[in-house]
C-alpha cells in the first residue's frame, strides 16, 4: 500500500465519524468536530505530517512537507473544494463533479467490515483494536480506551501506518473553512469544459 493508499484510508477513516449510519458501531463515530495531527509512515518513504480539522461537512487539511503548505478545504455543505497556495497567497475555487463527489473524504465511505480484536497497549495507552475491511483491503485501527479517540491505523502487513497525536474534540474556529483575506481567488469552474448539447456541425462544404 503506498502512502498515497494510506492517507486515502487514513481520511476514509477519520471521516466514518460523519456519517449517520452505523457501520459496525465505529466507536468515534459520533464525533463530528475535531482537529488532529497525523503522520503517515510509508515504506521506502520519509513520514508525512497532516494536520486536520473537521466541523460537521467541513474539513480542512493541511499538508506539511519541509518549508511548503499546500491546503485543502473540502466544503461538502457547498459542493466545492478550496485549495489554497499561502506562499503565493491564491485560492483556487473547485467545483464537485460527480466523481469528485465519490471520493469525497467526508460523505464516501468504503468500509464494509470492522471487527473488534481485543485489546493492546501503543505508546503507553490501552487500547482496544479493530479489524478493518474495505476497497483498499485489510488494515487494524487501535481507539483508545480511556477516551475513544483514534490513536492509530496500518495496513495488514505494517509497512504503512498513520498515527494520530492530540484529538481534540470540539468546534472548530469558522475562518478556518473559508478563504482567508487577502486571497486572490480564482474560479475554477470557468475552466472545465462543458459538454455539447448541440448537433454534429454542418457540412460546410460546396
Amino acid at each position: 500500500m503506498s502512502p498515497q493508499i494510506a492517507c486515502m484510508l487514513s481520511m476514509q477513516l477519520l471521516f466514518l465519524l460523519l456519517c449517520f449510519k452505523t457501520f459496525g458501531g465505529i466507536p468515534f463515530k459520533e464525533d463530528t468536530q475535531f482537529s488532529v495531527l497525523q503522520i503517515i509512515h510509508g515504506e521506502g518513504y520519509p513520514p508525512r505530517k497532516q494536520r486536520v480539522f473537521v466541523d460537521d461537512k467541513k474539513m480542512r487539511l493541511e499538508l506539511l512537507e519541509g518549508e511548503k503548505e499546500n491546503i485543502m478545504i473540502y466544503r461538502s455543505d457547498l459542493g466545492v473544494i478550496y485549495s489554497l497556495m499561502p506562499n503565493r497567497k491564491l485560492c483556487f475555487v473547485i467545483p464537485y463533479s460527480q466523481e469528485l463527489k465519490e471520493k469525497d473524504p467526508i460523505t464516501s465511505n468504503t468500509l464494509n467490515n470492522i471487527t473488534p480484536e481485543g485489546t493492546e497497549t501503543l505508546n503507553e495507552i490501552v487500547c482496544d483494536k479493530f479489524d478493518v475491511v474495505g476497497s483498499f483491503g485489510k488494515a487494524f485501527l487501535w481507539i483508545s480506551k480511556e477516551n475513544r479517540s483514534p490513536i492509530r491505523l496500518s495496513s495488514e502487513d505494517g509497512k504503512n501506518v498513520v498515527d494520530w497525536i492530540n484529538y481534540q474534540k470540539g468546534p472548530q474556529p469558522p475562518e478556518l473553512f473559508e478563504p482567508p483575506k487577502g486571497y486572490q481567488i480564482i474560479d475554477m469552474s470557468k475552466n472545465i469544459p462543458k459538454k455539447s448539447t448541440s448537433s454534429a456541425p454542418p457540412n460546410l462544404s460546396h
